[in-house]
């Protein structure tokens, strides 16, 4: 018998980037039969799902930023160390409390409520389009779009589950809507074995019912990076499947009130981990041949792309971004973008960059939240290409030069530039401050520019290159070896290689997890990935406090002697045409075993030197009193989740609670 029932969506079309051409009538107050037997409506009921990404304290500004992905053992979060804002410097610091005033609210504005909102819809879009639709045997162009629709709205609910699985392990398990269940909303947390297996349910019927993007048939959504696909179901499938294979903390028990007691463990036995690489390995293998990707021939592109608002799926690296309206709403670039100095509105004086740097406007905000580990960026070879996209060591300054060169050798530095003028160039940093290079403001599109906190750019999710290294994992059989029968017709280490050849760097002749786990962390760098892979393959405190060992080495002399690594930066200045702007050249001191002075230094032919690791305030810079890691050793274990925020759990009747010693 079908269920009638109403729409609760309270959809707000102008959030999101791909809901500008949604039709702004609301349907909170339709029929179901009306809203899923017609494509238009269904369409605004989907956009009703991604107008909560952009949400303020949603993806737009939290997650999009790394509040839930730092730190680990290849990035660093420059808000680690603010001792002014705890509950921000705790996010990162694995010491989130359960009413850390970041990411949690009395009001319901924040990511739990959004997430358990997102479910609740596709709920909703789920059941309605199953009972008023043609979708299982289409005849039309109105069937084919409500099948496409259906696969949208589990895409959408595979991901958001899988979401919460990473944040918060132990869920409640609410996959019917409030109109068919009302129940519901007192669900009790579960075991999340239970919603693993809603996860792939969801993701399997996505890529069976969407299509390839260049093949979905409704046209706002086709050859759209910012919407599901086939492609990007059975890549998140492989993600989930491989998640779930994994280790996890979990309580020792599951029972209401909680328990603080906990253990690392597999989620599934062997029979099942052989099941889920299988899986993955097949969902990749689907991928690689048949969705038309490749690897972008420089590795540069695809973050290009992302910045300058590309979202034809046939041109990118990318299988699906969330999208978010340009300037409107997203704070990709605010965050993860290198930081620029705090500028002056008054083109006159020093470091105001509005109209200077390509892409950054006038009040434009730039936090420089995500560096590079220190402990990544010295185990790419020299020739490694993804070096100097995903690590900068520079901030963009606009003054006369002199913060870098302050005697008369700063004109042949800029190239016979007087000591007066201003000119935009690129200073140096220190080994603290090596800013995340994949997304820059000079890369946004021609006529774009950042003129606040949100710069609309698209954050990205999954990308072609994880898709190659998923399958090379699942075919080894990931970390405990149950390895599964390959029937795809590919060999996992020439898959493995394309991700090298790009690098610029020798192939590997064998494969293993260590090599593995060194190959993510090089090309995934930033993407927020990192946190979840150390989770899953139950070494996330073993591999951050690994890092953390050689980083405490590296802050003094004899540390980095024995590393053979430089204490001294030298570089030459370039002048780019494109950019109008001075760039750093030359760049000598950066790689292992590139100690003492290139041979060509003099500071009379432009050479510049700068110390990469004192201070002449702070000391080492990189001592545990000024670059936080973590709180606690205990904390990289107890704290990996996110505790159920304090608004929730007491006014949940008791079904939901915290472990780990989270308070209830």
């Amino acid at each position: 018998m079908k269920t009638k029932h109403f729409l609760v969506l309270g959809i707000l079309v102008i959030s999101m980037a791909g809901c500008d051409f949604f039709d702004t009538k609301s349907v909170s107050t339709m029929d179901s039969k009306d809203v899923f037997s017609t494509p238009a409506y269904t369409e605004q009921a989907i956009a009703g799902v991604y107008e909560l990404f952009g949400e303020n304290n949603s993806y737009r500004n939290r997650i999009a930023c790394g509040y839930q992905g730092l730190n680990t053992d290849i990035e660093h979060s420059t808000k680690s160390d603010d001792a002014k804002k705890p509950d921000e410097a705790n996010l990162m610091l694995y010491n989130v409390s359960y009413d850390n005033g970041q990411v949690s609210s009395t009001t319901k504005s924040d990511i739990w409520s959004y997430l358990n909102t997102g479910v609740e819809r596709c709920n909703e879009i789920i059941e309605g389009i199953e009972a008023n639709s043609n979708y299982a045997n289409p005849v039309n162009d109105v069937d084919n779009a409500m099948r496409y629709y259906l696969g949208e709205a589990y895409f959408l609910r595979g991901f958001i589950v899988l979401e919460m699985l990473k944040f918060w392990g132990d869920i409640p398990a609410r996959y019917e809507s409030l109109t068919v269940n009302p129940d519901g909303v007192n669900a009790q947390k579960e075991d999340r074995n239970v919603s693993f297996e809603q996860v792939r349910s969801d993701l399997k019927k996505a890529q069976e019912y969407m299509p390839y993007s260049v093949a979905i048939p409704v046209g706002m959504a086709k050859n759209n990076v910012g919407r599901g696909s086939k492609g990007a179901a059975l890549a998140l499938l492989a993600r989930a499947d491989l998640m779930y294979a994994g280790k996890a903390v979990r309580p020792t028990e599951l029972k209401k009130g909680g328990v603080a007691s906990y253990k690392i463990d597999y989620n599934v036995d062997a029979a099942k981990r052989e099941e889920l690489y299988k899986e993955a390995l097949e969902a990749c293998a689907e991928v690689i041949k048949n969705d038309g990707k490749v690897l972008a021939p420089d590795f540069a592109t695809p973050f290009q792309q992302i910045c300058s608002d590309v979202k034809d799926y046939s041109a990118m690296e990318h299988l699906w971004t969330i999208p978010f309206a340009n300037g409107a709403r997203g704070q990709v670039l605010n965050y993860n973008s290198p930081k620029l100095p705090s500028q002056s509105t008054d083109a006159t004086k020093p470091t105001c960059l509005a109209g200077i740097l390509r892409g950054y406007g006038k009040n434009g905000s730039s936090s420089g939240h995500v560096t590079v580990s220190p402990y990544l960026f010295y185990k790419y070879s020299k020739n490694d290409k993804r070096r100097d996209v995903t690590a900068v060591p520079f901030q963009w300054y606009y003054d006369n030069g002199s913060s870098v060169i302050n005697d008369s050798t700063r004109e042949i530095a800029f190239h016979g530039l007087d000591t007066v003028t201003f000119r935009l160039y690129q200073k140096n940093t220190q080994i603290n401050n090596f800013y995340l290079g994949k997304y820059r403001f000079e890369w946004m599109a021609e006529g774009r520019s950042l003129t606040g906190t949100d710069d609309g750019v698209d954050f990205p999710v999954l990308r072609y290159a994880d898709v190659l290294l998923m399958f090379a994992e699942a075919a080894i059989g990931g970390i405990s070896g149950d390895k599964p029968v390959n029937n795809t017709g590919l060999k996992e280490l020439e898959i493995f290689n394309q991700i090298r050849e790009r690098a610029g760097i020798a192939a590997a002749s064998s494969l293993d997890m260590d090599t593995i786990k060194l190959e993510r962390a090089k090309e995934l760098c930033g993407e927020y990935v990192r946190k979840y892979d150390l989770m899953r393959w139950g070494c996330l405190k073993q591999d951050v406090m690994k890092a953390e060992t050689f980083i405490r080495s590296i802050a003094r002399a004899e540390g980095r002697a024995a590393e053979n690594i430089s204490d001294t930066l030298y570089f030459k200045y370039a002048y780019d045409k494109i950019l109008n702007a001075y760039v750093m050249d030359s760049i000598y001191g950066l790689s292992v075993n590139e100690v003492g002075a290139p041979p060509t230094y003099s500071k009379a032919t432009g050479w510049v030197k700068k110390g990469l690791f004192e201070s002449s305030t702070k000391g080492n810079l990189l001592d545990p009193d000024q670059y936080h890691i973590y709180s606690t050793e205990e904390n990289l274990e107890a704290r990996q989740y996110w505790p159920i925020f304090m608004y929730y759990v007491s006014a949940s009747n008791g079904n939901l609670w915290n472990d780990y010693g989270y308070p209830n």
